[in-house]
């Protein structure tokens, strides 16, 4: 790895400047972040099992398998798949790591994958695969500018069994069957070729957000000049990490008292992400007026409550953007009976070859809904089979 002296340094500098953005970006002690702080249902993974998974999963998962979703690798715990997946990633592995080793640059491709696992252990989603493939792809570069892969990068016991089967089927027999096996290997490298043409085409024909729809549909009805509100995050004692747990213990983060933390700065996002079609933000109930979402979390444990009494102080807004939990209404003081719930998007989010749909409800105040949208509908099915008045 330090035979080349002006990568290795070059390295050193790549390497300072991503510890200086890693101090940048560095959290504060007061930070949500999200599925590690709240998360109970779904236990965490052991480290080693993380580190198997970055071995065994993720190469195969970056360029030629599809059998997890969009998860963090936290969550990620062993499975019968990995006997698949483990299975492809060696064969990557083996000739990756003979072409290095055959450069003298094993060492540089072994001891930055490793590196790249503990940081992958602290958090990693699928989504960022994508630095794997560029990782894989700048190991090859190195490669190459050290010698072309050629010929006499095959193993000698290749280069012999190729010869064998060579002489026992004849000179086009074996041209016919090597080209058939660079015909399956081109199959193989165009798999995530396919995976962005179906995110490609999938984006063009559907929303992958809700932002637009949700700005359209407001500025459509003219609705800016109403009053709209946010559900926030609960998080129960049942679905808490053991921090969380002693914090809900102390007391005082639960506006109705219950075993909970009422964290009412981080709100529902649908709103947020329509935000920019806008001057302002449209929730009455942001953080401190901001137009996107807080990662500041139990400061005051207090706080929650003194937020919920005063937008009860407020009375019903015209417009309420959350999911159906009867917390959502009671803390609030609201009847969800005097509101109707309509659905005004509907998304597509691919992920390789899969596609997930989701769909954006809001609830419309029933004065709203009859006078102003004038388009009532009294035989709305409510998730809990309630029926509306």
């Amino acid at each position: 790895m330090i035979r080349n002296r002006r990568r290795f340094i070059a390295l050193l500098a790549l390497l300072a400047a991503a510890m200086a953005i890693l101090i940048d970006v560095m959290p504060a002690k007061d930070v949500y972040s999200g599925n590690f702080d709240i998360s109970g249902m779904t236990q965490p993974a052991p480290l080693w099992i993380q580190i198997c998974n970055s071995w065994l999963l993720l190469p195969a998962e970056a360029l030629f398998t599809s059998t997890v979703s969009d998860t963090n690798l936290v969550f990620i715990g062993l499975s019968p798949t990995l006997l698949y997946t483990g299975t492809v990633s060696c064969l990557m592995w083996a000739p990756l790591i003979h072409i290095s080793r055959r450069r003298h640059n094993a060492m540089l491709l072994l001891s930055s994958y490793t590196v790249m696992c503990l940081v992958f252990a602290q958090h990693f989603s699928m989504h960022h695969l994508g630095i794997l493939l560029g990782f894989f792809i700048a190991v090859l570069a190195i490669d190459c500018d050290e010698r072309r892969i050629g010929v006499d990068d095959w193993p000698a016991w290749c280069a012999t069994m190729a010869d064998q089967f060579a002489g026992k089927l004849g000179v086009k027999k074996a041209r016919n069957y090597l080209i058939m096996l660079k015909a399956l290997a081109l199959g193989a490298m165009l798999i995530s070729v396919y995976w962005t043409i179906n995110a490609s085409i999938c984006d063009i024909r559907y929303e992958y957000s809700s932002s637009r729809t949700v700005a359209s549909f407001i500025k459509t009805n003219h609705l800016e000049q109403y009053r709209w509100m946010a559900g926030w995050t609960r998080i129960n004692s049942t679905n808490a990490s053991p921090d969380v747990k002693e914090r809900i213990n102390q007391g005082g983060y639960c506006a109705d008292g219950k075993d909970c933390i009422d964290y009412t700065s981080w709100v529902s996002g649908t709103l947020v992400t329509a935000d920019p079609y806008f001057k302002r933000t449209l929730m009455s109930n942001a953080y401190k007026g901001r137009s996107y979402i807080s990662w500041e979390w139990c400061i005051d444990p207090y706080a929650g409550k003194q937020d919920i009494e005063t937008w009860r102080s407020w009375g019903e807004p015209e417009f309420y953007d959350t999911i159906y939990q009867p917390f959502f209404f009671s803390a609030l003081g609201y009847d969800r009976n005097d509101y109707t719930k309509i659905r005004i998007a509907e998304t597509v989010t691919p992920w390789k070859d899969q596609r997930s749909r989701g769909s954006v409800e809001i609830y419309v105040r029933n004065d709203i809904y009859k006078n102003v949208l004038h388009s009532p509908d009294t035989g709305i099915a409510w998730p809990d089979g309630a029926k509306r008045r």
